[in-house]
């Protein structure tokens, strides 16, 4: 289905895009058509007609006709979280969509494999969604669009790391579409109790490490504005020195690690407690029944 721009923002989100975007709406549009104007003449997100359609190249493919879709205006949601990225910088807009496609499909980042996404009727999105690994909380008082991701819920008997990477993006993903998460943000509640030294370092093996960062960081139009580290163990001390290393000094400043003190994320994030599951001492119900949404 395509997806357009929504003219029924709430008063709150179009203040807030107002205040923090430097979005006028009565501008969106030329800007719009100024973005597929640069876009439409990128030599580089084209495919040659003599290009011999295979399994390896499958998702520059896909990229290069979902951006014609876009072209055609099918999709204008798509292109402003890019636009909202840049707070309509045209530059730094048109830097990260060209990083969105490379780094999904070059070779050389060693994360191809993690847009290599299953058809939804296949059994494998059954088992990824009722584990309850990615899951939507809500919406925090500053509009951020609040994840937890559960990786104790990983069993790495019925799902790789990289089956559980691809669709960790595939479930993210929706939410690149939706402008409330691009005008307030998003943010990722990571549960680290439970997961094991193997988990850890497969977490933070350096090559895969540097792209996960680099994608977080340089190639999605998704603003981050907090990752909060939950019950993080020495392990993952150890594996985190790795991590940062490739963090920004912005990132930085948006983590919050709280150890089992969830009071601590509470009180830095308004509006929290009240979407948090109430196995982390939130008033949201237990866990399963979120899984169930």
């Amino acid at each position: 289905m395509a997806v357009k721009v929504s003219n029924s923002l709430s008063p709150f989100y179009v203040e807030l895009a107002k205040k923090n975007l430097s979005e006028n709406p009565a501008h969106v549009q030329a800007h719009l058509t100024a973005f597929k104007r640069w876009l439409s003449s990128c030599q580089h997100l084209t495919i040659p007609q003599d290009v011999i359609i295979s399994v390896r190249n499958f998702i520059q493919i896909f990229i290069f006709l979902f951006l014609k879709k876009c072209l055609k205006h099918e999709d204008d949601a798509f292109l402003l979280g890019f636009l909202r990225y840049a707070h309509y910088d045209h530059s730094v807009a048109q830097k990260r969509i060209d990083n969105f496609c490379s780094v999904r499909c070059l070779s050389k980042h060693g994360i191809t494999e993690w847009y290599k996404y299953p058809k939804l009727t296949d059994p494998i999105v059954d088992v990824y969604l009722d584990a309850g690994i990615f899951v939507p909380l809500g919406i925090v008082d500053s509009g951020v669009h609040m994840f937890i991701l559960r990786l104790k819920a990983w069993q790495s008997d019925r799902l790789s790391q990289t089956q559980m990477r691809a669709l960790n993006n595939m479930n993210f993903e929706r939410f690149i579409f939706d402008e409330q998460c691009q005008i307030g943000g998003v943010g990722i509640f990571i549960d680290l109790s439970g997961t094991t030294a193997k988990q850890v370092s497969e977490w933070t093996d350096p090559r895969t490490a540097k792209s996960s960062m680099k994608l977080l960081q340089e190639a999605t139009p998704g603003r981050t504005k907090h990752l909060i580290f939950y019950k993080e163990s020495k392990a993952f001390d150890i594996g985190f020195k790795i991590f940062e290393f490739w963090l920004s000094d912005k990132m930085r400043q948006r983590i919050i690690r709280i150890k089992d003190d969830t009071e601590k994320a509470f009180k830095k994030i308004p509006g929290l407690k009240q979407i948090m599951p109430e196995e982390y001492g939130g008033c949201n119900g237990p866990v399963k029944d979120l899984i169930g949404k």
